[in-house]
């Protein structure tokens, strides 16, 4: 995973799938895909002010089409709203220079009293 930009409540991310990533149909795992939206949406809350990961409250996933090896994949993370104890995440995982969407997580992290 290569971090290609990160500030303001934001990261974006670039991976290259290979074959460690897959599931027995030979796609990206739903599993590994999740994860990519955990850690870049964690990765996008820590560069506000307080530099909280905090913990996740809420994790969904939309799968929208299939990711194959060899496929660069780029996990865009963009903090919706940050309140005193909650934030609020939307992650679009893309392909073909963004053109074709893999999925949509949307995120909801404790970050604590601010």
């Amino acid at each position: 995973l290569q971090i290609v930009s990160a500030g303001n409540g934001n990261c974006k991310a670039q991976l290259i799938v290979s074959k460690e990533h897959l599931n027995f149909g030979g796609t990206m795992h739903g599993g590994f895909t999740s994860t990519l939206i955990d850690c870049v949406s964690t990765y996008a809350v820590m560069t506000q002010e307080n530099n909280s990961p905090g913990v996740s409250v809420d994790l969904n996933v939309t799968f929208m089409k299939p990711a194959l090896p060899g496929d660069l994949i780029t996990i865009d993370a963009k903090t919706v709203r940050s309140g005193k104890t909650l934030a609020f995440l939307a992650v679009d995982i893309t392909k073909n220079e963004g053109k074709d969407i893999i999925a949509h997580g949307r995120h909801t992290k404790f970050v604590g009293q601010r």
